[in-house]
């Protein structure tokens, strides 16, 4: 599949162009899982980490968390980002085995976006243009960040956890009608990590200036082989959220009732 390389003018032209007249599809989740293919990434970390977006999508237990969502589906699109921001396998629409399938067929085809700075604050830039204009209705809105190291230029230094230029990007993303940004860190050397040795904290960073929303939260991979099963697992977590508090509450209240009046029937029998 040949891939778009996108400035955030072609981006929003080709949204224009390519958005259906009809009614948008509704889907239980927009997701945008964006990987980081800056110049730190070499082949190898790349081509394990493709893999393994590839297995999640055809393990039975993500597709069972499809599946079972109010809706049934989910629309997902792969993108690289360096310095700039490609499309890897553009939006697809998952409600089955054989769409999973045939997504992480594509997956598995995709090339590679190469070379440059971590370009996150960018990449969440584009992630508002695209989940506000391809044709999908979700009921969340999730970007899905996966990185070995803190955001490149815009001001933003290596071993510093506070990057101005991502918690602006991120926080553009949730007014504008996103829903939660994610992350899932690699470890790099002794740049990046939850050593103390480590220039920067990925947690620390995450924190900071990247993760947000309703529900939001972050993983750390320590290996490319960690990385197999925390994606499928941090995918089967955003496919099916937690409940948040006040709807745990308000099924607990109206338990509480059906509870109440089934003592008050028994009372007066």
């Amino acid at each position: 599949m040949m891939k778009k390389l996108l400035s955030g003018c072609s981006l929003a032209m080709a949204v224009m162009l390519s958005a259906p007249a009809a009614q948008a599809v509704p889907v239980d989740l927009e997701l945008i899982l964006a990987t980081d293919t800056s110049g730190s990434v070499d082949g190898t970390d790349f081509a394990l980490r493709r893999s393994g977006v590839e297995a999640a999508f055809r393990s039975a237990a993500v597709i069972s968390a499809i599946e079972g969502g109010a809706i049934g589906s989910i629309a997902v699109a792969l993108w690289d980002f360096g310095t700039g921001v490609g499309v890897a396998v553009d939006w697809f629409r998952i409600s089955n085995a054989t769409e999973a399938n045939a997504f992480a067929d594509a997956v598995a085809a995709a090339g590679r976006l190469d070379g440059g700075g971590d370009g996150q604050a960018n990449m969440l830039r584009q992630a508002l243009i695209s989940v506000n204009g391809n044709g999908f209705e979700g009921t969340r809105k999730v970007v899905d960040i996966n990185s070995e190291g803190v955001q490149s230029g815009e001001g933003c230094v290596f071993n510093s956890p506070d990057c101005a230029a991502v918690r602006g990007a991120r926080d553009a993303f949730l007014a504008g009608g996103g829903t939660a940004v994610n992350a899932i860190w690699m470890n790099d050397r002794d740049f990046f990590g939850l050593d103390a040795s480590d220039a920067v904290n990925a947690f620390e960073y995450g924190t900071t200036s990247v993760i947000g929303g309703t529900g939001a939260f972050q993983v750390f991979a320590e290996t490319n082989a960690d990385f197999v099963s925390a994606i499928q697992n941090k995918l089967i977590r955003e496919i099916t959220p937690v409940p948040e508090p006040a709807t745990l509450l308000l099924a607990s209240l109206g338990l509480m009732g059906v509870a109440f009046a089934g003592r008050r029937r028994s009372a007066k029998a």
